[in-house]
Formats: C-alpha cells, sequence, structure tokens
C-alpha cells in the first residue's frame, strides 16, 4: 500500500511505499557521501608501509630484492616474512618485513598483494 507524502527536504510530493521513507530520490542521492574504496586495515596498512616500514627497510637494508643474487631495485613490494594469517602479532613489526621483486614475491605468495610503485 503506497501513501503520498511531502519530501522533508525540498517539499516534493512523494510516493512511499514504507514509513521510513522520507525524502525524495532526488535529496537522498544528493546527500549521501561516496564508499570508501578501501578498508580501514588497508589503509593502516597502507600508511604504516609508507611511513614506516619503507624508511625503515631502505636504510637498515638498501632499496634492494632481498633474495640472495637479485639486484633489482624497481618494482619491490613490502613482503612479510612470516605470514600475516598464521601470525597476525607479526603484522606490524618491521623485523618481520623485507623487500621482494615482483618475481620472486609471485613465486612465494602466488599473488601479489600491497605491491608499492618505485
Amino acid at each position: 500500500m503506497s501513501v503520498e507524502r511531502l519530501c522533508k527536504v525540498c517539499g516534493k510530493r512523494i510516493v512511499v511505499y514504507n514509513t521510513i521513507q522520507n525524502k525524495c530520490r532526488d535529496c537522498t542521492i544528493k546527500n549521501t557521501k561516496p564508499i570508501a574504496q578501501q578498508g580501514k586495515h588497508a589503509r593502516l596498512w597502507k600508511t604504516f608501509r609508507d611511513k614506516v616500514a619503507i624508511p625503515y627497510l631502505d636504510k637498515k637494508f638498501g632499496h634492494v630484492c632481498s633474495v640472495s643474487g637479485c639486484n633489482e631495485s624497481k618494482n619491490l613490494d613490502v613482503d612479510h616474512i612470516k605470514s600475516r594469517g598464521s601470525n597476525p602479532g607479526l603484522r606490524y613489526d618491521v623485523k618481520n618485513l623485507r623487500y621482494l621483486c615482483r618475481p620472486h614475491h609471485i613465486e612465494r605468495t602466488g599473488t601479489v598483494q600491497w605491491s608499492q610503485k618505485s
């Protein structure tokens, strides 16, 4: 059953089908916020990676892949030595991080996660 009401924002007549609907489509769309494209933990990791992990790794080991014999210094990813899933307490521990070039990272994990563009 539908009821005719006035939009509480602009005053335009609208047909509503439930009791909580009180704005017209135009006012609803105009007042919505954009959907965040990253989750909270992804943003937290990105900030940690850029402000803490990368400067630490650059100072301690240099900007080069950590696999012996590999001298790649571009397209490096920050990789967890002990995986995040089985060791959640080491997720933000800089001693558990290293640089891997893209091919070695894919070889180790099967996917590229949290890549860094250099």
